[in-house]
């Protein structure tokens, strides 16, 4: 009999799948994030005491985040957590997720558009495409630079806009965002520094944890009632809201983009955010831009593509960061492999010829579950 040989199509559709994926990571990750600034509008638009709705709703993140931890850590039968490293992860989680996001709300409280938050807020690619540059080795391109310097210029024209027609907010609040990029900066160098590797459940619970410390502070300060929130359908679909999509959504995809495609873009996709904002709030709560908004918009929609586009390059940069998403991803040696079950010829040759006939002694080291070091 004659043997027959069958290639798999390349228009085979598990040929598309690793696409696929990855376009809903990138979607999931647009929507989600932008789900917590229309979460901050609903929240605002209830009659429940904002912070103390807000306290609640990292209370019951953390509990759920907190039993995930305990049934991995059982099951994974893992060592006990250093104290120290506890409340070094609560430091960061205190100012990127407790501090961020308390000066967003506060602004969104004092007039400023959603819409205008999120562009305000996606200036934070700024500071995570210096970071990346500097500190975790990812090359950077100058039109990505420019791409940035252009959503920054957008950001800064719906600010007027906003100033003009939709919020009617004071100047100052204008700052609160500001601020919360801050945050996330000084945050995310701090994480840079963490000694000791935690799970992602661990750093999850202990980050909802520390922003339930903050909120409930502000609670406290600002003399709301922590009562529980009445249970009217308004109070639970933006609690529900709150919790599955801005924070498991936005956490989870945030955590898979950095994996995927690096700080650098998805620094770019944040940038995206502000548009859908707009979108929603125009559909929810009829808040749309003037003439000079639409304008900055669209600026920031052009920069964030430059910015996306001129990062799609080959290497270490493109492909995504590891060492982002895990702080023991770094380029390190693999375990040899056991004798009993070498390589294919197809791989040695391969291996070969990338490395000049040698073969190469290392290897990326595989993907823990770890939680996000930066941004």
């Amino acid at each position: 009999m004659i043997g027959i040989t069958v290639r798999p199509s390349r228009f085979a559709p598990t040929h598309y799948l690793p696409a696929m994926g990855a376009l809903a990571v990138a979607v999931g990750f647009v929507v989600c994030w932008s789900s917590g600034f229309v979460g901050s509008r609903m929240a605002v638009a209830i009659d429940t005491p904002v912070m103390a709705l807000y306290t609640w709703r990292f209370a019951l993140a953390a509990l759920l985040a907190g039993g995930w931890w305990w049934w991995r850590a059982r099951r994974n039968r893992a060592p006990a957590v250093e104290r120290r490293a506890l409340w070094h992860e609560a430091l960061v989680g205190s100012l990127t997720v407790g501090g961020y996001l308390l000066t967003m709300l506060l602004a969104i409280e004092a007039g400023v558009s959603a819409g205008v938050a999120a562009l305000i807020g996606a200036l934070q690619p700024l500071a995570a495409i210096t970071l990346a540059s500097r500190w975790l080795g990812e090359h950077t391109r100058p039109w990505q630079w420019i791409g940035m310097l252009v959503a920054t210029l957008g950001a800064a024209l719906s600010v007027l806009d906003d100033l003009q027609t939709v919020g009617g907010a004071p100047l100052w609040a204008y700052g609160l965002p500001l601020l919360a990029v801050a945050c996330v900066a000084l945050g995310s160098a701090l994480a840079t520094r963490q000694q000791v590797a935690l799970a992602l459940e661990a750093r999850l619970t202990v980050q909802l944890t520390a922003a339930t410390g903050v909120f409930l502070v502000a609670a406290l300060a600002m003399g709301e009632s922590l009562a529980p929130p009445t249970p009217d359908r308004a109070t639970l679909t933006t609690m529900a809201w709150l919790i599955v999509l801005a924070t498991f959504g936005s956490y989870g995809c945030f955590v898979e983009s950095l994996r995927r495609f690096g700080v650098a873009q998805s620094a770019g996709l944040v940038a995206l955010t502000p548009a859908v904002t707009l979108g929603w709030t125009a559909l929810m709560f009829g808040e749309l831009p003037g003439q000079l908004g639409g304008v900055g918009l669209l600026l920031g929609l052009v920069g964030a593509s430059v910015a996306l586009r001129s990062g799609r390059q080959r290497g270490r940069g493109a492909g995504g960061h590891e060492a982002t998403a895990s702080p023991n991803g770094r380029w390190q040696r693999q375990p040899a492999s056991r004798p009993g079950t070498p390589a294919s010829t197809r791989e040695r040759g391969r291996l070969k010829r990338r490395h000049g006939g040698e073969p190469g002694p290392t290897r990326h080291a595989q993907d823990a579950p770890r939680g996000p070091r930066t941004w």
